[in-house]
C-alpha cells in the first residue's frame, strides 16, 4: 500500500510506504519475542555465571525469526484472500449503486413524461371542454336576457352562479396542469417558467420572491431546463414549510458549460445534519436530480439566518 506524502509548491512528492497489516504483526511479534529471548537469557547468565548461554540466545533468536517468517506468511495468505473479498464486496455495491441511481433517474424520467401528459391532457382536453361549457351557459344566458321576462330572473342568476363555478373549476385545473409540468417551460422556456412559477408563489403564500434571471442559451437541453426548474420549485416548498421565511431571492444563470440555479431566503436556516437525515427526501431528491445530469448540489446555512440551496448542472460535456 502506497500513499504519497504531500509538500509545498516547488517541492518534491516522496512516496511514503505504509506497510501492510501482516508485516506489522510479524515485525511487532519478532521484536517481542526476540527482546523476550534477550532479556530471559540475560537474567540467566546473572544467576548462573558459568553457564553458556549465549548459544541459547542464538537458537532462540534463530526459532523467532523463523516463526516471524512462517507468521507474516500465513496471515498474508489469510490477508489477501480478505482483501480480494471486500474488493468484490466493493465492486458488488458500486454496481448496485450504479444500478439503484440509473434506475432512480429513468423512474424520474417515466414520472416526468407521465406528468406532461396528464398536464397536456388537462389542459387540452378539459380546460377546453370547461372553456366551450362557459360559452354555453353564456348563450343560455343572453338568450334568456333577451326575453325580456321577470320570472326569467332566478334562473338567469343560477346560470351566472353555475358560469362562476365553471370559471373557477377552469382555474382550479389550469393550477393543476402548471404543477404537473408548466406549459411555459416547453414553449418560452426555464427564465418565463421560474418567473411565472414565482408569481404563483407570491399569491399561494404571500413571500415576496426576487427573480434575477438570464436569458440561456438556445441550445440547452429540456433535460436540464427541467431539472433546474424542479430543483427550484422543491427549494421553494421546502421555503414555504419550514424556513419561516419573508423574503427570497431565485438567481438562475448560464455559461458556456453550465446552468447555475440558487435560491436563497432570510428564515431561519438549515439545523445541522438535518441534510442527510432520513426525512430529507426533498434535499435527497433534489440531489439525484442533479447528480442524474452530471451535476452538483449544495444546501448551505447563511450566516445571520437564512439557507441557500444552489445547483451547477452541466449542459456541455467536454
Amino acid at each position: 500500500m502506497m500513499a504519497a506524502k504531500t509538500s509545498g509548491p516547488g517541492e518534491a512528492e516522496w512516496p511514503e510506504v505504509m506497510p501492510t497489516p501482516e508485516l506489522r504483526i510479524a515485525a511487532i511479534y519478532l521484536i517481542v519475542a526476540g527482546l523476550w529471548v534477550v532479556l530471559s537469557d540475560q537474567v540467566v547468565r546473572v544467576t548462573l555465571p558459568d553457564e553458556p548461554v549465549y548459544v541459547q540466545t542464538l537458537k532462540g533468536m534463530n526459532f523467532v525469526l523463523t516463526t516471524s517468517v512462517v507468521l507474516f506468511f500465513v496471515l498474508r495468505r489469510a490477508y489477501r484472500g480478505w482483501r480480494n473479498a471486500e474488493q468484490r464486496n466493493r465492486r458488488l455495491t458500486a454496481e448496485i449503486s450504479e444500478c439503484f441511481r440509473l434506475l432512480s433517474a429513468r423512474s424520474e424520467i417515466s414520472r416526468e413524461e407521465e406528468r406532461t401528459r396528464l398536464s397536456r391532457e388537462l389542459h387540452d382536453q378539459l380546460g377546453q371542454s370547461l372553456t366551450g361549457l362557459t360559452m354555453d351557459l353564456r348563450w343560455v344566458e343572453g338568450r334568456l336576457e333577451r326575453l325580456d321576462d321577470r320570472a326569467m330572473n332566478p334562473l338567469i342568476d343560477r346560470l351566472i352562479e353555475a358560469e362562476d363555478q365553471v370559471q373557477k373549476l377552469l382555474s382550479d385545473v389550469q393550477s393543476i396542469a402548471a404543477d404537473l409540468r408548466p406549459d411555459a417551460l416547453d414553449r418560452l422556456g426555464l427564465q418565463e417558467a421560474l418567473l411565472q412559477e414565482m408569481k404563483r408563489f407570491h399569491e399561494r403564500t404571500g413571500i415576496e420572491v426576487k427573480v434575477e434571471a438570464a436569458d440561456l442559451p438556445a441550445d440547452v437541453p429540456p433535460v436540464i431546463a427541467t431539472a433546474a426548474y424542479r430543483i427550484v420549485q422543491e427549494a421553494m416548498t421546502n421555503v414555504a414549510r419550514h424556513s419561516k421565511a419573508t423574503e427570497v431571492t431565485v438567481r438562475c444563470a448560464a455559461d458556456e458549460g453550465a446552468v447555475t440555479v440558487s435560491v436563497t431566503d432570510n428564515g431561519v436556516g438549515i439545523s445541522p445534519g438535518v441534510e442527510h437525515g432520513r426525512r430529507a427526501l426533498g434535499l435527497l431528491g433534489m440531489r439525484e436530480r442533479a447528480e442524474f445530469c452530471g451535476g452538483t448540489l449544495r444546501v448551505s446555512p447563511l450566516e445571520g439566518g437564512g439557507t441557500e440551496v444552489s445547483a451547477v448542472l452541466p449542459w456541455k460535456r467536454p
